[in-house]
């Protein structure tokens, strides 16, 4: 089985979405890959579980959330060895902060360019968060399948 890792700041927003869309992706093609979701900075945020308008958008796409009503996760309560990839949304965003993060120094992460509310919209960052993932699950599959 293997497991994907997505991360963002609060582990509430980008990385909730993409696990989940993964997870029912995922699922719908019988892979056998999971993902699971965590933050940088998770004690730092009021909010502890998945954000409202993720939650919609979910629900648009006719998604039901595993993990609807769980607590955020912070990036360090993981053991880091279990993840094949690991994925943070905004490399501007986030690469300072693994940075400053000694658990992380040794981790090859990838980074993709999905910038959070409030400077770009959910209506923008959510459907690229989808087509990402997607593609990531494609390519999974199509690697299984070879």
């Amino acid at each position: 089985m293997q497991k994907i890792l997505f991360v963002c700041t609060a582990n509430i927003f980008r990385s909730r979405f993409s696990e989940e869309v993964y997870n029912h992706l995922a699922t719908r093609l019988n892979l056998s890959s999971r993902a699971y979701s965590a933050g940088l900075m998770v004690g730092h945020y009021k909010t502890r579980t998945i954000y409202a308008p993720a939650l919609e958008q979910l629900k648009l796409l006719n998604i039901v959330p595993r993990r609807k009503d769980e607590l955020s996760i912070h990036i360090n309560d993981l053991d880091l060895k279990q993840f094949v990839k690991v994925i943070c949304m905004d490399k501007d965003e986030h690469q300072p902060m693994v940075r400053k993060n000694k658990n992380l120094t040794n981790l090859n992460i990838e980074y993709w360019d999905i910038v959070d509310e409030p400077l770009v919209s959910r209506d923008i960052s959510l459907p690229q968060c989808y087509k990402r993932v997607e593609k990531l699950v494609n390519r999974h599959f199509q690697e299984l399948r070879s």
